[in-house]
Parts: structure tokens; sequence; C-alpha cells
């Protein structure tokens, strides 16, 4: 995507959409990211229009974007995918990571198995040690605590990264 352009990031608060704002927004994106109620000032704070998910969440995003919006990353898997083709006006302009009915509604689903990790690396790596990407980490556990950050995981209580530690 190019300067100019406006992404909508669903689940912008969410470990990856948190990423993928802020690498969007670096790269002169316009971005709009849908988010929990909680989450709205975060997602403000990395430079997106902050939009509440739920119901209405469409016409909130039109209101956000009246231009419209070129393209679409669903981090959330929250079954936004036929409004989300309907506002991109292209299934082939919406792609998600977390909705396994991806193909009833024509878009494409990563699994992130593009073979480009190598190659995107550095791309992160470099912004990260610079202080202009924030992962964020919600808790660290010992190694011997894994099972529990499993547990942790599983029932959705993190809001970050899960760090196991030595």
């Amino acid at each position: 995507m190019q300067t100019g352009r406006t992404l909508l990031v669903h689940g912008a608060a969410g470990s990856v959409g948190f990423i993928a704002v802020q690498l969007a927004v670096a790269r002169g994106i316009t971005v709009v990211g849908t988010a929990g109620e909680h989450d709205i000032e975060r997602v403000t704070a990395l430079g997106a229009t902050a939009v509440r998910y739920g119901g209405g969440w469409a016409e909130r995003v039109t209101a956000a974007a009246p231009r419209g919006v070129d393209f679409v990353f669903d981090a959330s898997g929250a079954g936004v995918l036929a409004d989300s083709v309907t506002l991109a006006g292209d299934s082939a302009r919406v792609i998600t990571i977390a909705d396994m009915s991806a193909a009833r509604h024509g878009v494409r689903f990563s699994a992130g198995d593009s073979g480009r990790a190598g190659e995107s690396l550095p791309e992160l790596v470099g912004p990260a040690a610079a202080g202009r990407l924030t992962v964020p980490v919600w808790r660290t556990y010992p190694l011997a605590e894994a099972a529990q950050a499993h547990t942790d995981l599983e029932a959705r209580r993190n809001h970050g990264k899960a760090v196991l530690t030595p």
C-alpha cells in the first residue's frame, strides 16, 4: 500500500493489529482501526482513527472514512468479512488472519506461511530497536509457568503478548 490510501484494521488493539497499525501509519497510510471501547485511546495514540466495534461498526467506519477504505486487514475474526468486502468494494482488497470463513466471502486467508518471514524481520527489528515500533507485552511468565500462560491466553485474559523467560 502507498501513502494516500486508507486501511481498515479489525482488531487494531490486539497484538497483530497493534503492529499492523504502527507499520501502516509509519508508511503514511491513513488507518481506521476497530477496537473495544476500552481500547479506543490506545489505538488513537498510534495515529489511527479508532472506531468502536460491535453493532453499527460499518456505519462508524463510513463516517470516519467518508472517502471509503481501500483495503481491509482482519486480525479479529469477529465475523466482519461480509461488510468489509462491501466497504472495500472488492473481496481481493480484504485479507484475514483470523476468520476461517474467508473463502465463503471470496477473501484470502493468510496463515503467515508466505515464506517471507526472514525478509520481513529487518523491517520489524530496526523500528523496534529505535523505539518506533511497540510490541505490547501483557505479562512475563517463568518457563515453569508455561501451562498457566497457555491457560490465561486461552481464556483471553491477555492484553498483549505473553513472554516466557528462562
